[in-house]
């Protein structure tokens, strides 16, 4: 198994370049697809893969896939442009299809492990604060166009996405095996960020930098997970041994979740040094009700997931570092 081969798509993301570090580090040999070369530098030259080393021969076949891309809610409006449902729809749901059909022309294809998110477990009509989603729940009413914004057009792209590969899969019975990861919000170190800016700006870090520098966040779903824990997932289900035509949900906290501004007690707690200069502290994270019941995923893959304090103070502790090696000392203001 150490020598088999993996094509990973979406190794330059948050979630993405992670799984490319536990692959590695488990001896799988990667291909990585990269929409510009210009990112291949960015990705060996960061400290993780740098220790590593690389293998470059990637001429053999493929005997499994990672598909991680995909566009996120998180981002400025601005950078998205009007069209939402081509935006969102065409590199996720299209790209998942396309990847499936292509995958029964290669027939060296084992499994195919797609990352969604428990956003694809959200019917907008029937559930409920009190609707519990387990690896099983499927929504049946997916939001239709033209979306009002950007995180609506999200949710329905993941919906879209669960919901036709696993009919596609049924209908058409491929030999490779296919594989959901469901994760909450996922927050970790992003190695592949340290401009501050873009760390405040974008991807789910910023549900809990925004606040403890200060500023307010909107309102979101009290889900979370840590990126090690998701890294650790994808590997694992590459192993022939984890059952596959399955959705496994990543979740810490239980059903009833995390609560988000517990970070600030966390912030005060782990790094009192930087609370009222670089941290501020004060900002708002408000959490919103979304029950998720992640403990037979949790059994299966055999992963203990790591509490939420951890995920606040590896977070932030990035961040830190990333404030320090600016050429100028650095604050939220």
């Amino acid at each position: 198994m150490a020598s088999e081969l993996v094509l990973l798509i979406g190794a330059t993301g948050l979630i993405g370049f992670r799984v490319l570090v536990f692959c590695l580090r488990r001896g799988y040999r990667v291909r990585v697809v990269l929409r510009a070369l210009a990112k291949k530098a960015r990705i060996l030259s960061t400290p993780s893969i740098r220790d590593l080393g690389t293998e470059t021969n990637l001429t053999f076949d493929v005997d499994y896939v990672i598909h991680v891309a995909a566009p996120i809610a998180s981002v400025s409006p601005s950078s998205i442009g009007a069209d939402l449902a081509t935006h969102y729809f065409k590199p996720t749901t299209d790209a998942a299809l396309h990847l499936l059909h292509s995958a029964q022309v290669h027939h060296t294809v084992k499994r195919i492990i797609l990352t969604n998110s428990l956003a694809a477990l959200s019917d907008h009509v029937a559930d409920t604060d009190e609707t519990i989603h387990t690896e099983s729940t499927r929504a049946t009413n997916i939001l239709q166009p033209p979306y009002c914004s950007p995180f609506e057009a999200y949710i329905a792209a993941k919906v879209s996405t669960l919901n036709l590969t696993e009919q596609w899969a049924k209908l058409e019975k491929p030999a490779f095996d296919l594989v959901h990861i469901a994760p909450g919000h996922v927050f970790g170190p992003n190695e592949l960020v340290t401009d501050l800016v873009e760390l405040l700006q974008t991807g789910s870090n910023r549900i809990i930098l925004v606040p403890v520098t200060g500023k307010a966040y909107s309102m979101e779903a009290g889900v979370t997970v840590h990126l090690d824990d998701v890294a650790e997932a994808h590997v694992r289900a590459l192993n022939p041994l984890t059952p596959g035509n399955r959705l496994y949900i990543l979740s810490c906290g239980g059903v009833e979740g995390t609560k988000l501004d517990d970070c600030f007690k966390i912030v005060t707690h782990k790094f009192p040094e930087h609370v009222g200069s670089t941290l501020l502290n004060n900002g708002s994270p408000p959490s919103s009700v979304f029950k998720a019941d992640a403990r037979e995923s949790a059994r299966i893959l055999g992963i203990d997931f790591i509490p939420y304090e951890q995920q606040v103070r590896d977070t932030v502790g990035y961040y830190l570092e990333c404030v320090q090696k600016q050429p100028s000392s650095t604050t939220s203001e």
